[in-house]
């Protein structure tokens, strides 16, 4: 799990001194600020509909620690939220898989929602949701949004084994999103690299290899990349470059739903479930 970083003090994931000295980094407090800031999310409180959602559901208790619920019965589908996000948030997906035979499950990312933590990062979200299936067997399916997206293609690429993947208004570049979210937050063009060094250090391992379409030329499962025109959050030409590495990707592009309502639509649900069987 990624930890914070805090300057002066030697942990796994703070740039040591001789990286300095070289000359590689240029570390400030700024930068350091900056790089927990982008590890951690913002809680999600839960609200009635979401205890609503969680009573309809039944708890399920992973060796991995992650807080998950399963509806239904049936072929396993496994869903993985967004950034700031929890498993509640999958109401709609929830209702239109279990009425189409499956078993929903869908589980809190570290850091979120009722798992545990305090920071996080898409590669450690990989490797839980590897955890996930593990435990619970082979997949029907595996469905992802904006940062779960992500965290399902380098699951996928990872070892979890599901026999279809959606990848929701996912990034395509890894780098991207944390040179996005620099310039978003005042980090300067000159410590941009730095910045994405730090948090490549934090994270522990190469960002470049989490980039989707690096990967995506080797992948066999049949996937369906889902995005819109109009998202603010992750460009459209995100999953459009996804799509255009995976071999034999489907690809849904839509007009009206932005970053979020992507979720409620009902072309989208529509798809996404045939897509599934």
């Amino acid at each position: 799990m990624a930890r914070p970083i805090s300057d002066g003090i030697q942990e796994d994931n703070v740039v040591p001194e001789q990286d300095n000295a070289n000359g590689l980094f240029d570390v400030g407090d700024p930068l350091i600020a900056a790089v927990n800031k982008f590890l951690t999310p913002r809680p999600s409180p839960l609200t009635p509909r979401d205890e609503d959602l969680l009573r309809q559901g039944t708890g399920l208790d992973l060796a991995c620690g992650l807080a998950a619920s399963s509806w239904g019965e049936g072929p396993t589908v496994l869903l993985a939220h967004g950034w700031n996000s929890r498993r509640t948030h999958w109401g709609a997906f929830i209702n239109a898989l279990v009425a189409a035979g499956f078993r929903a499950v869908a589980a809190d990312a570290p850091a979120h929602g009722d798992s545990p933590g305090s920071q996080t990062n898409v590669f450690e979200y990989s490797q839980a949701l590897v955890r996930v299936g593990e435990e619970l067997g082979p997949l029907a399916g595996v469905i992802g949004h904006s940062f779960g997206a992500g965290a399902v293609a380098i699951a996928l690429h990872r070892g979890l084994k599901a026999d279809r993947a959606a990848l929701i208004s996912g990034p395509a570049s890894m780098v991207s999103v944390i040179e996005g979210w620099g310039r978003h937050h005042q980090i300067t063009e000159p410590e941009i690299p730095t910045f994405v060094r730090l948090v490549e250090r934090a994270v522990g391992t190469s960002i470049e290899s989490l980039d989707v379409p690096r990967f995506a030329v080797g992948m066999t499962h049949p996937v369906l990349v889902v995005h819109d025109q109009g998202d603010e959050d992750i460009p459209v030409e995100d999953g459009l470059a996804v799509a255009a590495a995976w071999p034999g990707a489907r690809a849904l592009i839509t007009q009206r739903y932005g970053h979020r309502r992507i979720l409620l639509a009902k072309e989208v649900l529509s798809e996404v479930v045939a897509f599934l069987k």
